[in-house]
């Protein structure tokens, strides 16, 4: 069980790592593309319908197999899909401040397309890894 969690740590704070650099990225870049609204907005819904799946997914994997960890802390199957649910629901975090990588490279300032990049890092803070007595 250990040893899983030391893994899930290095894996989020990689992927954690991976949000600032899209950031900085993005902030730094020189971008003069015109822009249309409608793609901001229809990646903006998509981010939004990750989120409800990133919780769907959380609460499938990561809730349900912590349960099962609590009362059998060594059963592999269960870790397992313990920690798959760890890492989908850190990459859909990681994939909506990519979101904010694309929109920025399309032309949108970097203050419109920084809320890709508070929600995914927001959302990887939000769901670090845990010992399973530990989530809620």
């Amino acid at each position: 069980m250990e040893a899983a969690l030391k893994q899930l740590r290095i894996i989020w704070l990689t992927l954690l790592a991976f949000v600032i650099f899209y950031a900085v990225l993005s902030f730094k870049a020189s971008v003069h593309a015109t822009h249309e609204p409608i793609v901001f907005r229809a990646i903006g819904l998509v981010a939004a319908i990750e989120v409800v799946i990133l919780f769907f997914f959380r609460w499938k994997f990561v809730l349900q197999s912590a349960a099962l960890l609590n009362a059998e802390a060594e059963n592999s199957s269960v870790l397992a899909r313990w920690r798959t649910g760890h890492i989908i629901t850190w990459a859909f975090s990681l994939s909506i401040a990519l979101y904010g990588v694309v929109l920025r490279y399309l032309g949108f300032d970097f203050r419109q397309v920084s809320v890709f990049f508070i929600a995914g890092g927001s959302l990887m803070l939000f769901l670090g890894p845990r010992r399973p007595a530990e989530v809620h």
